[in-house]
């Protein structure tokens, strides 16, 4: 299993992940020219991709969706209110309703329903004795799937903010009201509070994800998140507009 953010961050995001002899990425919220610019550091073409899975509709998760279907038919998997959300604004030529799947092309996947403005879902990316898990872009993460999300290999993760700086931040107070509620982001000590209930001894490596611009740092959602797993697990940070450290597990 191979695993690299090509970055992540309320400007866009988009990840890179090799499973089970098929390539794919989750969510393609960056721009076209530069997400095919990264793959090609990763030695990717990007018509090598088999397919896209997408979380929800918002533009930094979606962006690039459009090129990627014109110029190279790219298979798409997403929701059906997803799809119905991006339709207000483009069209789909191959494409393929995720709500009713449990396999993508010989990975098992299960779903894990958002907490967000947008209805979406989370990932969790099975093969042979490969897991990841992948959430971002939500407030909560609901206890009857908590199971289901415990002891896989590999999390990304959101750490999108620190509540006080973004309880003082410039943004409107109803913006401030979203991010932290149910309906928004996960803080850093949510983050490293859902972390310490699903890490396990299967676990090797968490990447936090989509990280705050300006209510977060990334050496305030690493500290927090390190204290709360054990010494072993490797902690990584992704940025905003760099290509992550490469995650590889045999």
């Amino acid at each position: 299993m191979k695993i690299a953010v090509l970055g992540s961050s309320s400007s866009g995001n988009s990840t890179y992940v090799e499973m089970n002899d098929k390539k794919f990425l989750i969510d393609v919220g960056l721009g076209f020219n530069d997400i095919k610019n990264k793959l090609f550091k990763l030695g990717v073409y990007a018509d090598d991709i088999d397919f896209i899975i997408i979380t929800h509709a918002h533009i930094d998760h979606v962006k690039s969706l459009h090129s990627f279907s014109r110029v190279y038919n790219t298979k798409i998997y997403i929701s059906k209110y997803t799809y119905d959300e991006y339709m207000k604004r483009d069209y789909l030529k191959n494409y393929e309703f995720i709500d009713e799947l449990d396999n993508i092309e010989g990975i098992n996947i299960t779903k894990i329903p958002l907490s967000h403005d947008k209805k979406g879902f989370g990932y969790i990316f099975e093969s042979e004795n490969n897991s990841l898990v992948y959430i971002t872009d939500t407030g909560m993460i609901h206890s009857r799937y908590h199971e289901k999300l415990k002891n896989k290999k590999v999390y990304l993760l959101e750490s999108n903010h620190d509540v006080e700086m973004e309880m003082n931040g410039h943004k409107d107070y109803y913006t401030k009201i979203r991010n932290t509620g149910d309906m928004g982001h996960l803080s850093n000590e949510e983050c490293a509070m859902y972390l310490s209930h699903f890490v396990g001894d299967n676990t090797k490596t968490v990447m936090l994800m989509h990280i705050s611009e300006h209510d977060n740092t990334y050496d305030l959602a690493y500290n927090v998140n390190r204290e709360a797993l054990d010494e072993r697990i490797k902690l990584y940070i992704s940025h905003k507009d760099e290509l992550s450290e490469v995650i590889e597990i045999e």
